[in-house]
């Protein structure tokens, strides 16, 4: 059985997978309130640990019965609710599905051994040679002085605060008594990046697939190949077998990683949908043989 367990009712990465199951007639549910999985963990006196769930229209079932991908889990929120007790109940929902997906088996993405990571904690799994160099901070100035030894042609820069995203490549574009300058709240995140143009490459266990080339690297080549083989095992040791990678290249089309998401959007694969999806199958342990209809668990 294949849980696929996302929040949002209208996300499309959810819809198709759930269609691609139905069509190949592969047991699966489908769970948009998380409030409605019932399960329970035990403690054997031989220190295993048994799980079971409860899915309505599926029954219990036993937790290596059970493969689990997980769509967005920052996402979950009670529906229809806003304001401090709906956080509160959605850090509640995370903190239980932490537990579980943490004791199941076979989940993708698997959360680790404080949460879901994000692009940032990824980042730090990898090889430092292997991602551009960043920086934190609250003070523009210090982050201009950084650019200027880092001698890199483009700033990429997050607010942290707003979200807002910008390329700089004048110093001048930066004012340090704007944004980021003393005596403000911005917490700003910043890429020393070589170029704008990426490479996209969509990971899924060790198979991956380029989406994107905009600097027209070989993506064929031995080099490219072994350096996504090797992020993607670097992550895939980290319990994350669905990700996509965002690469940027030098004049040298020597690249570097920029950013990882752990929750690709779909209009990013939509076209190669049904391969990526028979490779998700397989990560999660299914075949074609399964003839159980689906329960949409809303």
């Amino acid at each position: 059985m294949i849980l696929l367990l996302g929040a949002d009712p209208d996300d499309p990465a959810v819809d198709s997978f759930d269609g691609f199951l139905a069509r190949r007639s592969i047991a699966h549910a489908v769970c948009r309130d998380p409030g409605r999985l019932a399960f329970a963990v035990r403690m054997e006196a031989d220190g295993r640990t048994r799980v079971r769930l409860r899915l309505p229209g599926h029954g219990t079932l036993h937790g290596d019965e059970v493969a689990v991908f997980v769509r967005n889990p920052w996402a979950l929120v009670p529906a229809g609710r806003d304001g401090p007790d709906a956080r509160f109940a959605a850090d509640e929902y995370r903190a239980a599905l932490w537990s579980l997906c943490a004791f199941l088996p076979n989940v993708v993405n698997r959360p680790g051994p404080q949460a879901w990571p994000d692009d940032p904690e990824l980042r730090r799994r990898l090889e430092p040679s292997t991602v551009l160099r960043e920086c934190w901070t609250t003070d523009c100035r210090r982050l201009l002085d950084g650019w200027a030894r880092r001698a890199s042609p483009e700033l990429h820069v997050e607010d942290l605060l707003t979200h807002e995203r910008r390329v700089v490549t004048e110093a001048g574009a930066l004012d340090p008594g704007s944004t980021g300058g003393p005596g403000t709240t911005a917490h700003l995140r910043a890429l020393f990046a070589p170029s704008s143009a990426y490479v996209i490459e969509l990971c899924v266990g060790h198979r991956s697939f380029t989406v994107l080339n905009e600097p027209c690297v070989d993506v064929g080549a031995e080099s490219y190949r072994k350096l996504v083989s090797g992020l993607a095992a670097a992550l895939y040791g980290q319990g994350i077998r669905f990700f996509a990678v965002a690469l940027v290249a030098d004049e040298r089309h020597r690249l570097s990683v920029s950013r990882i998401l752990p929750v690709p959007p779909f209009a990013w694969y939509r076209d190669i949908s049904d391969a990526v999806h028979e490779q998700l199958c397989t990560e999660l342990g299914h075949g074609p043989e399964a003839e159980t209809e689906t329960e949409d668990v809303r």
